[in-house]
């Protein structure tokens, strides 16, 4: 079954820090495309608080701040589980730098093409100009 997860593929958080984060290896952190900014968690510890939704229980110490992360899930401790987000996908760690008209672009797996000037200008207004210096 292809939606079945076997217990090696289970998310798991690193002890001592985020540098393993399963967000780290999602294709829509990676091409700057993440609905929820740099961290899934964040969102979930704003709407879901993990203290909110197990309430009575000793407050989690190990490698998270006990004072401020009680609301974050994956800041439990060593190893504690995480979760995928609905818009995860698995970033295969191949993208390509090509150049175009008014600068490099990085082209991701999946054909999004990550591109300071179609945020800030556009396609028709960088050729419209690259065509003026013709």
């Amino acid at each position: 079954m292809s939606d079945q997860l076997c217990i090696f593929d289970a998310p798991t958080c690193p002890a001592m820090g985020c540098q393993a984060c399963i967000c780290r290896s999602c294709l829509m952190w990676w091409s700057s495309r993440c609905p929820y900014g740099e961290c899934y968690d964040s969102h979930r510890a704003a709407v879901n608080p993990y203290d909110a939704a197990h309430p009575g229980e000793q407050p989690r110490a190990l490698w998270s701040s006990w004072r401020t992360d009680q609301a974050f899930w994956c800041r439990g401790g060593t190893f504690y589980p995480a979760v995928w987000c609905e818009h995860y996908v698995r970033y295969s760690g191949e993208s390509s730098v090509r150049s175009c008209l008014g600068q490099n672009v990085q082209v991701f797996q999946d054909g999004y093409i990550l591109c300071g000037i179609i945020d800030t200008v556009g396609c028709t207004e960088c050729y419209r100009r690259f065509e003026e210096q013709v």
